[in-house]
């Protein structure tokens, strides 16, 4: 039976909207897919291996719990830059994603460095977008659906993973959000991403797996539960697949 295995960074710091909730998912549904999933769940002062796992997943937190994990995480930049290269996959959510930036500037105009993996900076606005929306990509031909509560906007994004389509966010300057470079998916959107979106969950787990087997065969399964909720939710801002 095939294995990948799944580092949850900063589990306890970064979970402000049930952020678990996209690793139970990766779960179920790798193993639908016949995948055996091992999951570790990583925080401050555990020793995190860069080179040991498949997947890395780091979700939402509150302000305060964001930096915190930045001065903990910057140890790791050459790591996390050389894993990057290697194409391990980072599946980034929520203010998680502002980390991997040039820096941060907080809410009383403090700059915080950042990883400086990427090219973009963000800025803390002293309001919150916050609303649902609806995104397309080019990674799939369906629609994207989700939820965000932020106050960061992100600069100098040369490589967005989605555009907007519909809801709150759609009348900002940039229509660009999350942002994508080889196996590094990152987005503002938050909750159940992967719950909510089974086409971009089985495109995420193909990639994966195809990453450690060219040969793998994806598996198709029963997703009428999750499908008629996607359908569900774009009836209900008129957009039709």
């Amino acid at each position: 039976m095939p294995k990948i295995k799944i580092a949850h960074l900063y589990y306890d710091l970064m979970n402000l909207y049930g952020e678990n909730g996209n690793i139970r998912a990766l779960k179920k549904f790798t193993e639908r897919q016949d995948i055996k999933c091992e999951i570790h769940f990583l925080t401050i002062k555990d020793k995190i291996d860069f080179d040991k796992y498949d997947v890395y997943y780091m979700g939402m937190g509150t302000e305060k719990s964001e930096f915190i994990v930045l001065e903990d995480i910057l140890q790791y930049k050459e790591k996390i830059e050389e894993a990057i290269k290697k194409g391990k996959h980072f599946l980034i959510t929520g203010n998680s994603l502002e980390l991997f930036g040039n820096y941060i500037i907080d809410n009383d105009s403090n700059k915080h460095e950042g990883l400086n993996i990427f090219p973009y900076y963000t800025i803390h606005e002293d309001f919150r977008i916050v609303g649902s929306v609806v995104y397309k990509s080019k990674l799939i031909k369906e629609k994207v659906i989700g939820f965000q509560n932020r106050c960061g906007t992100i600069y100098e994004n040369d490589k967005p993973l989605f555009k907007v389509i519909e809801g709150t966010g759609s009348t900002l300057e940039s229509k660009k959000e999350g942002y994508q470079y080889r196996n590094f998916y990152g987005t503002y959107l938050l909750g159940p991403l992967f719950i909510r979106n089974p086409y971009l969950t089985n495109y995420l787990i193909k990639n994966i797996m195809k990453n450690k087997n060219k040969k793998y065969k994806f598996k198709m399964y029963n997703r009428t539960t999750e499908i008629k909720a996607y359908n569900t939710y774009l009836e209900n801002f008129n957009i039709t697949e």
